[in-house]
């Protein structure tokens, strides 16, 4: 992945050294922006990492000069819009690195030295927002999606990533994303958006942030349908620029084996979902099971609003599995042709498929009187495979340094084919090629400013005769009034620059 775009002549004049670094931010209010004087800017602190669920995230913290109280904006506080941009030399344009809102504890009134009074702005991207997004709650929209696909910017109503993003009140505009057509018979989700989109991102080892624009990004998945560019070195760390620099073993990232075990959604053929079978059951003289209606107190079927829980029987062990979700159900019609009696007019006055997704809500009236050989339901259902898992090791690499196993689990593995093996199993192939084999932590901080950089970009480091390549996993940009900026990466080593 690349460094963002940006201007050429305002490229030019970060790759030049001895510019200094400027800072500008602005306040939105309804769509008027307030810009800060930057002379009043005593400090500025801006984080972003990828985060263990997956997804990418950005913080920033602002001290601002407020002795006279100009920053005391009436109507501004927690969840105001606020844009932080760069620029680097005089005359040149500036350009917007982060779309922020101010976080829950709003515009602060704090001291500094000699009581000089200053205001301090905590500031959060986007994914704030899809946190406070919980799914479980929102009762407003789905919280079980069908016979989806991973993402399709094309048909958004079929895409995950755009049924989940709107129930935090995304809009397809505000969404930019790669095709990834990684199909998924039955998600339910369980967890805020920014969970579920992490969750997402990370099975289909995909590159999730919010973007400058303030749009979410959705990409770079080995999965997706379009080409992914070509992979190139955007910058190279030298001596020159490097006043510190720092290795670390992350012993932590190696494993040599991968155990996967996931409860995976299968989607079934047409089929019976539900067969009346409540006690008490007589015998006719041909040994057929027959149910009789019609006796004091009556049968709970026959009372009232009975649910009926879909289930299927298992072809090879005979075992009844529940039914998480079924579609293409027998309208009442159809399910009346289904029920075999005799004595009696069977029907059903009651006949609900529409308000369960495992069930239905059923009253049979017996006529008064008979015996029921059959009551039962066809449609299109989803099981639970349990367990299903996949186990791969790097023998070689097992036997040199001992078994380092990883253990994962999630919701969105799939077993949709993937150049002739299912999802999952792709997945994990890729995982321990990754993980088998040992890495390096290299920790940078340069006074150029490249904040134009993210994380996920390639970078390159020479210094000392060394030459390797890794992979920015996080950075942070530190100005300040009377000091000279600061980037700091972390990078990681990326694999096969280093022999094991």
């Amino acid at each position: 992945m690349r460094f963002y775009d940006v201007d050429p002549e305002l490229q030019k004049a970060m790759n030049d050294a001895g510019n200094a670094v400027h800072l500008k931010i602005e306040f939105d209010f309804g769509g008027r922006l307030e810009a800060v004087f930057e002379r009043d800017i005593v400090s500025a602190y801006f984080v972003g990492i990828r985060e263990e669920a997956g997804g990418v995230s950005s913080r920033g913290d602002i001290v601002l000069d407020n002795g006279t109280g100009i920053y005391d904006y009436d109507g501004a506080g927690s969840g105001t819009l606020v844009f932080v941009s760069f620029t680097a030399g005089e005359g040149l344009p500036y350009y917007r690195r982060f779309s922020f809102l101010i976080d829950d504890r709003g515009i602060r009134d704090i001291r500094g030295p000699g009581r000089k009074r200053l205001a301090r702005i905590g500031l959060r991207d986007f994914s704030a927002r899809l946190r406070g997004a919980d799914g479980v709650r929102d009762w407003t929209a789905a919280a079980v999606f069908t016979y989806k696909v991973a993402c399709d910017r094309e048909r958004p109503g079929q895409s995950l990533v755009h049924l989940i993003a709107g129930r935090a009140g995304l809009g397809f505009d505000e969404i930019d994303c790669a095709a990834v057509p990684i199909a998924y018979p039955f998600v339910r989700l369980r967890g805020n958006v920014w969970l579920e989109l992490s969750g997402l991102a990370a099975a289909c080892r995909c590159h999730l942030e919010f973007g400058p624009d303030g749009r979410l990004e959705f990409s770079n998945s080995p999965y997706q349908v379009e080409t992914a560019p070509a992979e190139d070195v955007p910058h190279v760390f030298g001596g020159g620029e490097i006043f510190s620099y720092r290795k670390t073993d992350r012993a932590d990232l190696y494993r040599n084996t991968v155990r996967l075990k996931v409860n995976m959604p299968v989607s079934l053929s047409r089929r019976e979902i539900w067969r009346y079978d409540n006690p008490p059951v007589v015998y006719d003289d041909d040994m057929r099971p027959r149910f009789p209606f019609g006796h004091t107190p009556g049968r709970e079927i026959e009372r009232g609003r009975y649910a009926a829980l879909y289930s299927v029987i298992d072809g090879e062990s005979g075992a009844k599995r529940p039914v998480i979700y079924a579609d293409d159900i027998d309208c009442k019609t159809e399910a009346e042709r289904r029920l075999e009696y005799s004595g009696g007019s069977f029907s059903y006055s009651h006949y609900d498929v529409e308000s369960g997704i495992d069930k239905a809500f059923l009253t049979l009236d017996g006529g008064g009187g008979g015996y029921l050989y059959k009551a039962s339901i066809h449609g299109r259902p989803i099981v639970l495979d349990l367990n299903r898992s996949c186990f791969m090791r790097d023998a070689e690499s097992a036997a040199k340094n001992g078994a380092r196993v990883l253990n994962v689990t999630g919701a969105y593995f799939s077993d949709y084919d993937v150049g002739g093996r299912p999802h999952y199993v792709d997945w994990v192939g890729r995982e321990l090629a990754e993980r088998a084999r040992h890495r390096r932590e290299f920790t940078v901080r340069t006074h150029r400013g490249l904040f134009n950089a993210r994380v996920g970009a390639g970078v390159g480091i020479s210094l000392r005769g060394e030459k390797l390549s890794g992979t920015i996993g996080a950075f942070s940009f530190r100005y300040g009034r009377d000091a000279a900026f600061a980037s700091t990466f972390r990078i990681i080593e990326n694999i096969g620059d280093k022999n094991d």
